[in-house]
């Protein structure tokens, strides 16, 4: 029987957790390995020198009080799973993770850590800001997993990112897009005259994005988008020099 390890960076009581185990639980056996509390933006954050404490709801469930996404999936590969892993799944994720988010998610993070240790990993989330149902969302993440641990040999490394919308129309292998967001940091003053800071945005447009990721969500369509470990940009590496090799 294939064993698959999910994990999230929504928590425990992420909304599509356990949607995304009952599905997944008709084609393997499942670890969870997750968050105690709400993750996100954690992107591959890490937790260095320090003890986290594991709690085990029952079996084969466990939570990390403060450990990140990729702390989750690190705990289960070297500690908590017993045997091979087939499969790291992370979600699935209350909004999209389009274009650039792949680099602040904590979903993609935990799945990109799977990747990272050679194992065919997926990063799903839904297609619409703050979804309320997610019943879809894992049947169709069942169906991605069962054609990915049919051909294993071919997503090794590779860390798959998965949008799904709403009612949608088929399925789609695309780019990831550019999304553009309205940044600032907002200042707090308490009595005291003490000042605190927090960042805020929000999304605002999209950018030139034909047959992308961000495109085909718009259209109604799961995006899917092969993500590498390698982030070396060859063909600069081809054109980059310095005179003499010197600075």
């Amino acid at each position: 029987m294939y064993k698959i390890l999910i994990s999230n960076d929504d928590g425990m009581r992420g909304p599509g957790l356990l949607p995304l185990v009952k599905e997944l639980s008709k084609i393997a056996k499942i670890y969870v390995i997750v968050p105690k509390y709400q993750m996100s933006g954690a992107g591959h954050c890490i937790t260095l020198s320090k003890y986290k404490k594991v709690e085990k709801l029952k079996k084969n469930f466990y939570v990390i009080k403060g450990g990140t996404p990729a702390d989750c999936v690190k705990f289960g590969l070297y500690s908590f799973v017993k045997g091979k892993i087939d499969l790291v799944v992370s979600g699935i994720n209350t909004c999209p993770n389009l274009g650039q988010d792949v680099i602040y998610s904590g979903t993609v993070g935990a799945a990109r850590e799977g990747a990272l240790k050679g194992i065919p990993s997926i990063a799903v989330s839904a297609g619409q800001m703050y979804a309320k149902e997610y019943t879809h969302s894992a049947i169709a993440t069942r169906r991605i997993c069962e054609i990915i641990l049919e051909n294993k040999e071919r997503f090794q490394n590779i860390c798959l990112n998965v949008n799904i919308p709403k009612d949608y129309k088929g399925l789609k292998i695309v780019p990831l897009g550019l999304r553009a967001y309205d940044e600032n940091v907002e200042t707090l003053v308490d009595k005291k005259g003490n000042f605190s800071y927090r960042l805020s945005g929000r999304y605002i447009a999209n950018g030139e994005n034909k047959n992308t990721d961000v495109d085909m969500i718009g259209k109604g369509y799961i995006s899917v988008t092969p993500l590498q470990i390698d982030q070396t940009n060859f063909n600069l590496l081809k054109r980059l020099k310095f005179k003499n090799g010197k600075i």
